[in-house]
Protein backbone atom coordinates (compact mmCIF):
# COMPACT_ATOMS: atom_id res chain seq x y z
CA UNK A 1 0.00 0.00 0.00
CA UNK A 2 1.11 2.87 -1.08
CA UNK A 3 0.78 5.28 1.97
CA UNK A 4 2.80 8.28 0.36
CA UNK A 5 1.20 8.64 -2.50
CA UNK A 6 -2.22 9.04 -0.32
CA UNK A 7 -1.07 11.48 1.54
CA UNK A 8 0.11 13.38 -1.07
CA UNK A 9 -3.31 13.25 -3.06
CA UNK A 10 -4.72 14.19 0.56
CA UNK A 11 -2.41 17.09 0.80
CA UNK A 12 -3.38 18.27 -3.09
CA UNK A 13 -7.46 17.83 -2.37
CA UNK A 14 -6.66 19.74 0.69
CA UNK A 15 -4.94 22.45 -1.51
CA UNK A 16 -7.70 22.46 -3.28
CA UNK A 17 -10.04 22.92 -1.27
CA UNK A 18 -8.65 25.08 0.44
CA UNK A 19 -9.46 27.55 -2.37
CA UNK A 20 -11.85 30.23 -1.76
CA UNK A 21 -15.09 29.53 -2.89
CA UNK A 22 -15.92 31.93 -5.98
CA UNK A 23 -12.44 30.00 -7.30
CA UNK A 24 -14.17 26.54 -7.09
CA UNK A 25 -17.57 27.72 -8.45
CA UNK A 26 -15.76 28.78 -11.34
CA UNK A 27 -14.45 25.51 -11.92
CA UNK A 28 -18.13 23.94 -11.60
CA UNK A 29 -18.41 26.40 -14.51
CA UNK A 30 -15.97 25.53 -16.54
CA UNK A 31 -17.38 22.10 -16.03
CA UNK A 32 -20.43 20.47 -18.22
CA UNK A 33 -23.45 19.21 -15.68
CA UNK A 34 -22.67 15.63 -15.45
CA UNK A 35 -18.93 16.05 -14.84
CA UNK A 36 -19.78 18.93 -11.95
CA UNK A 37 -22.53 16.16 -10.26
CA UNK A 38 -19.44 13.96 -10.25
CA UNK A 39 -17.16 16.24 -8.16
CA UNK A 40 -20.02 15.46 -5.48
CA UNK A 41 -18.03 11.27 -5.20
CA UNK A 42 -14.38 13.15 -4.80
CA UNK A 43 -15.04 13.44 -0.91
CA UNK A 44 -18.01 14.91 1.70
CA UNK A 45 -16.54 18.46 1.50
CA UNK A 46 -16.64 18.29 -2.64
CA UNK A 47 -20.38 16.77 -2.07
CA UNK A 48 -21.47 20.16 -0.48
CA UNK A 49 -19.34 22.36 -3.27
CA UNK A 50 -21.81 20.90 -6.07
CA UNK A 51 -24.92 21.11 -3.76
CA UNK A 52 -24.18 24.50 -2.82
CA UNK A 53 -22.96 25.67 -6.87
CA UNK A 54 -25.08 28.61 -7.25
CA UNK A 55 -25.08 28.66 -11.34
CA UNK A 56 -26.59 25.92 -13.24
CA UNK A 57 -26.87 24.45 -16.86
CA UNK A 58 -29.30 21.98 -17.19
CA UNK A 59 -28.48 20.92 -21.23
CA UNK A 60 -29.66 17.17 -22.74
CA UNK A 61 -26.07 16.96 -24.47
CA UNK A 62 -24.26 17.39 -21.36
CA UNK A 63 -26.55 14.64 -19.43
CA UNK A 64 -26.63 10.82 -20.23
CA UNK A 65 -30.49 9.96 -20.63
CA UNK A 66 -32.04 6.50 -21.34
CA UNK A 67 -35.16 8.49 -22.91
CA UNK A 68 -35.78 12.29 -22.90
CA UNK A 69 -38.40 11.73 -19.66
CA UNK A 70 -34.73 11.13 -17.84
CA UNK A 71 -33.73 14.67 -18.38
CA UNK A 72 -36.71 16.05 -16.48
CA UNK A 73 -36.23 13.57 -13.65
CA UNK A 74 -33.21 14.24 -13.23
CA UNK A 75 -33.42 18.28 -13.50
CA UNK A 76 -35.74 17.88 -10.35
CA UNK A 77 -33.36 15.69 -8.24
CA UNK A 78 -30.52 18.07 -9.12
CA UNK A 79 -32.74 21.01 -7.52
CA UNK A 80 -34.58 19.37 -4.74
CA UNK A 81 -30.59 18.50 -3.21
CA UNK A 82 -29.38 21.56 -3.95
CA UNK A 83 -28.31 23.39 -0.81
CA UNK A 84 -28.63 28.00 -1.01
CA UNK A 85 -29.30 29.84 -3.55
CA UNK A 86 -29.64 29.49 -7.52
CA UNK A 87 -28.17 33.01 -9.03
CA UNK A 88 -27.94 31.51 -12.51
CA UNK A 89 -30.21 28.97 -13.98
CA UNK A 90 -29.48 27.83 -17.53
CA UNK A 91 -31.84 25.04 -19.12
CA UNK A 92 -31.66 23.92 -23.12
CA UNK A 93 -35.33 22.50 -24.03
CA UNK A 94 -34.23 21.84 -27.77
CA UNK A 95 -34.10 17.95 -27.05
CA UNK A 96 -37.25 17.70 -24.81
CA UNK A 97 -40.71 16.79 -25.69
CA UNK A 98 -43.29 19.43 -25.90
CA UNK A 99 -45.38 16.73 -23.62
CA UNK A 100 -42.82 17.53 -20.80
CA UNK A 101 -43.08 21.58 -20.74
CA UNK A 102 -45.92 21.12 -17.93
CA UNK A 103 -42.44 19.71 -16.07
CA UNK A 104 -40.65 21.77 -16.53
CA UNK A 105 -42.80 24.85 -15.17
CA UNK A 106 -41.86 23.88 -11.09
CA UNK A 107 -38.80 25.00 -11.51
CA UNK A 108 -39.14 28.43 -12.23
CA UNK A 109 -41.65 28.19 -9.14
CA UNK A 110 -38.74 26.84 -7.51
CA UNK A 111 -36.04 28.98 -8.98
CA UNK A 112 -38.07 32.06 -7.47
CA UNK A 113 -38.06 31.59 -4.15
CA UNK A 114 -34.07 31.10 -4.15
CA UNK A 115 -32.36 34.54 -5.36
CA UNK A 116 -32.61 33.68 -9.35
CA UNK A 117 -30.85 37.01 -11.08
CA UNK A 118 -29.96 35.38 -14.45
CA UNK A 119 -32.40 32.77 -16.03
CA UNK A 120 -31.69 31.47 -19.62
CA UNK A 121 -34.11 29.26 -21.64
CA UNK A 122 -32.83 28.16 -25.01
CA UNK A 123 -35.10 25.91 -27.48
CA UNK A 124 -34.37 25.55 -30.91
CA UNK A 125 -37.27 23.16 -31.77
CA UNK A 126 -40.13 23.67 -33.48
CA UNK A 127 -42.43 23.41 -30.26
CA UNK A 128 -42.58 27.32 -28.27
CA UNK A 129 -42.49 27.02 -24.82
CA UNK A 130 -45.16 28.91 -22.91
CA UNK A 131 -43.21 30.78 -20.32
CA UNK A 132 -45.24 30.13 -16.84
CA UNK A 133 -46.19 33.02 -14.72
CA UNK A 134 -44.27 31.68 -12.10
CA UNK A 135 -41.45 34.00 -13.45
CA UNK A 136 -43.22 36.89 -12.53
CA UNK A 137 -42.28 36.04 -8.94
CA UNK A 138 -38.57 36.36 -9.78
CA UNK A 139 -38.50 39.83 -8.84
CA UNK A 140 -34.34 39.66 -8.09
CA UNK A 141 -34.25 38.95 -11.87
CA UNK A 142 -31.22 41.06 -13.47
CA UNK A 143 -31.41 39.45 -17.01
CA UNK A 144 -33.81 36.85 -18.63
CA UNK A 145 -33.07 35.22 -21.91
CA UNK A 146 -35.68 33.35 -24.12
CA UNK A 147 -35.53 32.01 -27.08
CA UNK A 148 -38.65 30.02 -28.88
CA UNK A 149 -41.05 30.74 -26.09
CA UNK A 150 -44.56 32.34 -25.56
CA UNK A 151 -45.25 35.09 -23.64
CA UNK A 152 -48.40 35.47 -21.40
CA UNK A 153 -49.44 37.60 -18.71
CA UNK A 154 -51.37 35.93 -15.82
CA UNK A 155 -54.71 37.71 -14.80
CA UNK A 156 -54.83 39.46 -11.99
CA UNK A 157 -51.95 42.66 -10.78
CA UNK A 158 -48.56 41.66 -11.72
CA UNK A 159 -45.19 43.36 -10.20
CA UNK A 160 -43.02 44.19 -13.22
CA UNK A 161 -39.35 43.34 -13.15
CA UNK A 162 -37.85 46.39 -11.14
CA UNK A 163 -34.24 44.96 -11.13
CA UNK A 164 -33.94 43.81 -14.88
CA UNK A 165 -31.10 45.16 -16.58
CA UNK A 166 -30.74 43.00 -19.97
CA UNK A 167 -33.61 41.24 -21.42
CA UNK A 168 -33.17 39.56 -24.45
CA UNK A 169 -35.54 37.38 -26.53
CA UNK A 170 -35.20 35.58 -29.62
CA UNK A 171 -38.82 34.20 -31.75
CA UNK A 172 -40.72 35.13 -29.03
CA UNK A 173 -44.56 35.13 -29.59
CA UNK A 174 -46.39 37.84 -26.91
CA UNK A 175 -50.13 37.24 -26.03
CA UNK A 176 -52.60 39.81 -26.90
CA UNK A 177 -52.86 40.32 -22.78
CA UNK A 178 -49.21 41.61 -22.38
CA UNK A 179 -48.36 44.67 -21.28
CA UNK A 180 -45.14 46.78 -21.62
CA UNK A 181 -45.64 47.92 -17.47
CA UNK A 182 -43.88 44.05 -17.15
CA UNK A 183 -40.91 45.92 -17.98
CA UNK A 184 -41.28 49.14 -16.61
CA UNK A 185 -37.80 48.52 -14.80
CA UNK A 186 -35.92 51.59 -14.74
CA UNK A 187 -32.52 49.69 -14.28
CA UNK A 188 -32.72 48.08 -17.68
CA UNK A 189 -29.94 48.88 -19.84
CA UNK A 190 -29.95 46.28 -22.59
CA UNK A 191 -32.69 45.13 -24.84
CA UNK A 192 -32.88 42.89 -27.63
CA UNK A 193 -35.69 41.73 -29.64
CA UNK A 194 -35.20 39.85 -32.94
CA UNK A 195 -38.07 37.77 -34.83
CA UNK A 196 -40.47 38.87 -31.91
CA UNK A 197 -44.11 38.78 -32.72
CA UNK A 198 -47.51 39.56 -31.48
CA UNK A 199 -45.96 43.18 -30.24
CA UNK A 200 -48.42 45.62 -31.85
CA UNK A 201 -49.99 46.32 -28.91
CA UNK A 202 -46.47 46.79 -26.66
CA UNK A 203 -45.56 50.61 -25.54
CA UNK A 204 -42.54 51.02 -24.01
CA UNK A 205 -42.59 54.43 -24.05
CA UNK A 206 -41.51 56.05 -20.53
CA UNK A 207 -40.42 52.71 -19.15
CA UNK A 208 -36.79 52.84 -20.44
CA UNK A 209 -34.57 55.64 -19.12
CA UNK A 210 -31.92 53.55 -18.72
CA UNK A 211 -31.57 51.94 -22.06
CA UNK A 212 -28.53 52.38 -23.41
CA UNK A 213 -27.98 49.85 -26.26
CA UNK A 214 -30.85 48.70 -27.96
CA UNK A 215 -31.43 45.73 -30.79
CA UNK A 216 -34.51 45.45 -32.89
CA UNK A 217 -34.36 42.79 -35.49
CA UNK A 218 -36.94 41.09 -38.00
CA UNK A 219 -39.57 41.89 -35.63
CA UNK A 220 -43.01 41.85 -36.28
CA UNK A 221 -45.33 44.82 -35.23
CA UNK A 222 -42.07 46.84 -32.55
CA UNK A 223 -42.93 50.46 -32.96
CA UNK A 224 -39.41 52.58 -33.20
CA UNK A 225 -41.61 55.32 -31.46
CA UNK A 226 -41.38 53.51 -28.38
CA UNK A 227 -37.66 54.42 -27.92
CA UNK A 228 -37.37 58.14 -29.27
CA UNK A 229 -37.35 58.90 -25.43
CA UNK A 230 -34.61 57.09 -24.60
CA UNK A 231 -31.89 59.81 -24.38
CA UNK A 232 -28.91 57.48 -23.00
CA UNK A 233 -28.82 54.83 -26.07
CA UNK A 234 -25.14 54.81 -27.30
CA UNK A 235 -25.55 51.83 -29.63
CA UNK A 236 -28.56 50.49 -31.78
CA UNK A 237 -28.86 47.97 -33.96
CA UNK A 238 -31.98 48.02 -36.44
CA UNK A 239 -33.12 45.83 -38.96
CA UNK A 240 -36.66 45.42 -40.93
CA UNK A 241 -37.98 42.24 -41.97
CA UNK A 242 -38.09 42.10 -46.06
CA UNK A 243 -41.80 42.06 -45.90
CA UNK A 244 -42.83 45.00 -44.47
CA UNK A 245 -42.77 48.74 -45.77
CA UNK A 246 -43.21 50.16 -43.30
CA UNK A 247 -41.66 50.81 -39.79
CA UNK A 248 -45.09 51.23 -38.12
CA UNK A 249 -48.32 51.73 -38.09
CA UNK A 250 -48.90 55.66 -37.57
CA UNK A 251 -45.25 56.65 -36.85
CA UNK A 252 -43.39 59.43 -38.32
CA UNK A 253 -39.83 58.90 -37.64
CA UNK A 254 -37.07 60.12 -40.01
CA UNK A 255 -33.94 59.83 -39.54
CA UNK A 256 -33.18 63.45 -38.57
CA UNK A 257 -35.00 62.87 -35.86
CA UNK A 258 -34.08 59.97 -35.07
CA UNK A 259 -30.11 61.37 -34.08
CA UNK A 260 -32.07 64.11 -32.61
CA UNK A 261 -33.66 61.79 -29.84
CA UNK A 262 -30.37 59.52 -29.25
CA UNK A 263 -27.79 62.22 -28.67
CA UNK A 264 -25.71 60.15 -27.43
CA UNK A 265 -25.31 57.27 -30.09
CA UNK A 266 -21.78 56.19 -30.77
CA UNK A 267 -22.34 52.45 -32.81
CA UNK A 268 -25.11 52.59 -35.22
CA UNK A 269 -26.49 49.39 -37.20
CA UNK A 270 -29.28 49.46 -40.13
CA UNK A 271 -30.18 47.46 -43.00
CA UNK A 272 -30.97 49.15 -46.29
CA UNK A 273 -34.64 48.74 -45.98
CA UNK A 274 -34.90 50.90 -42.28
CA UNK A 275 -32.13 53.37 -43.95
CA UNK A 276 -34.50 53.99 -46.75
CA UNK A 277 -37.59 54.10 -44.65
CA UNK A 278 -36.03 56.55 -42.27
CA UNK A 279 -35.45 58.87 -45.00
CA UNK A 280 -38.53 59.06 -46.24
CA UNK A 281 -37.62 59.28 -49.74
CA UNK A 282 -36.00 62.55 -49.54
CA UNK A 283 -32.40 63.46 -50.57
CA UNK A 284 -30.44 65.61 -47.92
CA UNK A 285 -26.89 66.58 -48.02
CA UNK A 286 -26.77 66.81 -44.06
CA UNK A 287 -28.57 66.78 -40.68
CA UNK A 288 -30.11 70.01 -39.02
CA UNK A 289 -27.93 68.43 -35.90
CA UNK A 290 -24.96 66.80 -35.84
CA UNK A 291 -24.12 63.35 -34.46
CA UNK A 292 -21.72 64.01 -32.46
CA UNK A 293 -20.71 61.24 -31.04
CA UNK A 294 -21.44 58.81 -33.60
CA UNK A 295 -17.76 56.69 -34.30
CA UNK A 296 -18.86 53.34 -35.93
CA UNK A 297 -21.33 53.14 -38.77
CA UNK A 298 -22.53 49.83 -40.23
CA UNK A 299 -24.85 49.70 -42.85
CA UNK A 300 -25.98 46.33 -44.12
CA UNK A 301 -28.05 44.60 -47.17
CA UNK A 302 -27.26 48.10 -49.28
CA UNK A 303 -28.60 48.49 -52.63
CA UNK A 304 -26.17 51.13 -54.69
CA UNK A 305 -28.80 51.30 -57.18
CA UNK A 306 -30.46 52.72 -54.92
CA UNK A 307 -30.77 57.18 -54.63
CA UNK A 308 -32.63 57.09 -51.27
CA UNK A 309 -29.83 55.08 -49.94
CA UNK A 310 -26.57 56.16 -51.27
CA UNK A 311 -27.42 59.82 -50.31
CA UNK A 312 -28.10 59.11 -46.50
CA UNK A 313 -24.52 57.04 -46.59
CA UNK A 314 -23.44 60.74 -47.63
CA UNK A 315 -25.53 62.69 -45.59
CA UNK A 316 -24.59 60.65 -42.36
CA UNK A 317 -21.24 60.97 -42.62
CA UNK A 318 -21.70 64.83 -43.27
CA UNK A 319 -23.40 64.65 -39.80
CA UNK A 320 -20.68 62.74 -38.23
CA UNK A 321 -17.69 64.51 -37.15
CA UNK A 322 -16.08 61.66 -34.97
CA UNK A 323 -16.99 59.11 -37.19
CA UNK A 324 -14.23 56.76 -37.06
CA UNK A 325 -15.01 53.38 -39.48
CA UNK A 326 -17.60 52.30 -41.94
CA UNK A 327 -18.63 49.37 -42.71
CA UNK A 328 -21.00 48.59 -45.86
CA UNK A 329 -22.43 44.92 -46.28
CA UNK A 330 -24.01 45.51 -50.11
CA UNK A 331 -27.34 43.64 -51.27
CA UNK A 332 -25.47 40.54 -53.17
CA UNK A 333 -28.78 40.54 -55.64
CA UNK A 334 -27.94 44.11 -56.51
CA UNK A 335 -24.38 44.23 -56.48
CA UNK A 336 -23.77 43.85 -60.02
CA UNK A 337 -26.63 46.56 -61.25
CA UNK A 338 -26.21 50.24 -61.93
CA UNK A 339 -28.82 53.34 -61.94
CA UNK A 340 -27.68 56.37 -63.89
CA UNK A 341 -29.65 58.65 -61.40
CA UNK A 342 -27.44 57.13 -58.72
CA UNK A 343 -24.17 57.49 -61.02
CA UNK A 344 -25.02 60.80 -61.95
CA UNK A 345 -25.29 61.92 -58.22
CA UNK A 346 -21.75 60.54 -57.31
CA UNK A 347 -20.32 62.82 -59.85
CA UNK A 348 -21.98 66.04 -58.92
CA UNK A 349 -19.54 68.38 -57.23
CA UNK A 350 -22.05 68.92 -54.48
CA UNK A 351 -22.51 65.93 -53.69
CA UNK A 352 -19.28 65.90 -51.32
CA UNK A 353 -18.90 69.47 -50.60
CA UNK A 354 -17.11 69.10 -47.43
CA UNK A 355 -13.90 66.31 -46.17
CA UNK A 356 -14.87 64.01 -43.74
CA UNK A 357 -11.63 64.71 -41.44
CA UNK A 358 -12.55 61.85 -39.18
CA UNK A 359 -13.52 58.74 -40.82
CA UNK A 360 -10.05 56.47 -40.41
CA UNK A 361 -11.20 52.77 -41.68
CA UNK A 362 -14.01 51.61 -45.26
CA UNK A 363 -14.75 48.38 -45.51
CA UNK A 364 -16.59 47.36 -47.66
CA UNK A 365 -18.24 43.36 -47.90
CA UNK A 366 -19.44 41.40 -51.07
CA UNK A 367 -17.84 44.36 -53.20
CA UNK A 368 -18.19 43.68 -57.24
CA UNK A 369 -16.60 46.79 -58.64
CA UNK A 370 -19.80 48.02 -60.45
CA UNK A 371 -19.40 51.88 -61.71
CA UNK A 372 -21.25 53.07 -59.02
CA UNK A 373 -19.55 51.19 -56.23
CA UNK A 374 -15.78 52.49 -57.91
CA UNK A 375 -17.32 56.01 -57.73
CA UNK A 376 -18.56 55.76 -53.90
CA UNK A 377 -14.76 54.56 -53.17
CA UNK A 378 -13.42 57.44 -55.38
CA UNK A 379 -15.38 59.67 -53.27
CA UNK A 380 -14.30 58.35 -49.90
CA UNK A 381 -10.84 58.24 -51.04
CA UNK A 382 -11.09 62.06 -52.21
CA UNK A 383 -12.69 63.83 -49.22
CA UNK A 384 -11.33 61.65 -46.09
CA UNK A 385 -8.11 63.44 -45.56
CA UNK A 386 -7.40 60.77 -42.54
CA UNK A 387 -7.81 57.64 -44.22
CA UNK A 388 -5.54 54.86 -43.17
CA UNK A 389 -7.08 51.54 -44.50
CA UNK A 390 -10.14 51.05 -47.23
CA UNK A 391 -10.63 46.97 -47.50
CA UNK A 392 -13.21 44.86 -49.87
CA UNK A 393 -14.35 40.99 -48.75
CA UNK A 394 -16.21 39.20 -51.49
CA UNK A 395 -14.85 35.47 -51.94
CA UNK A 396 -16.79 34.80 -55.21
CA UNK A 397 -14.70 37.47 -57.39
CA UNK A 398 -12.43 36.17 -59.13
CA UNK A 399 -8.42 36.79 -58.97
CA UNK A 400 -8.81 38.57 -62.72
CA UNK A 401 -11.55 40.51 -61.71
CA UNK A 402 -9.74 41.74 -58.65
CA UNK A 403 -6.48 42.60 -60.81
CA UNK A 404 -9.24 44.98 -62.90
CA UNK A 405 -10.45 46.29 -59.97
CA UNK A 406 -7.11 46.94 -58.38
CA UNK A 407 -5.94 48.77 -61.12
CA UNK A 408 -8.34 51.04 -61.65
CA UNK A 409 -8.87 51.93 -57.57
CA UNK A 410 -5.02 52.97 -57.39
CA UNK A 411 -4.74 55.72 -59.43
CA UNK A 412 -7.99 57.59 -57.89
CA UNK A 413 -6.86 60.59 -56.17
CA UNK A 414 -6.49 60.47 -52.40
CA UNK A 415 -6.17 62.88 -49.58
CA UNK A 416 -4.26 60.84 -47.44
CA UNK A 417 -1.17 59.60 -47.76
CA UNK A 418 -2.18 56.47 -45.25
CA UNK A 419 -4.59 55.16 -46.84
CA UNK A 420 -4.09 51.42 -47.98
CA UNK A 421 -6.32 49.92 -50.09
CA UNK A 422 -6.15 46.06 -49.78
CA UNK A 423 -8.64 43.41 -51.37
Amino acid sequence: MDISGNTKRRAMDDQLLNLPTDVLNCILDCLPARDAARTSILSRKWRYIWAGHPNLVLDPQDIVTVTRNDFVGIGNRILLQHIGPILTFHVNLSAVHMSQYPNIDPWILYLSSHGLRKLTVENSSRDLYALPSYVFLCQELTHLYLYNCIFKQPCGTIRSFQNLKALFLSQVAFKPEVSASIFAASKLERLRLQSCSGMDHLNFDGCLSSLWALILCNNHGVKLSCFMNCKSITYACLVLPNEFKSVGHGERINLASLIEHWPLISNLFLDGYYLKLLAAGSIMSAFPVKINYLRDLTLFQINFTDLVQISSILCLLHSSPRVHSLEIMINVATATADNNLVLQYLQEPSCMSEEINSLRALKIKYFQGSRAQMLFVKLILACCPALERVSFVDKKVVASEVSNILKELVVFPRTSRKAEIIF
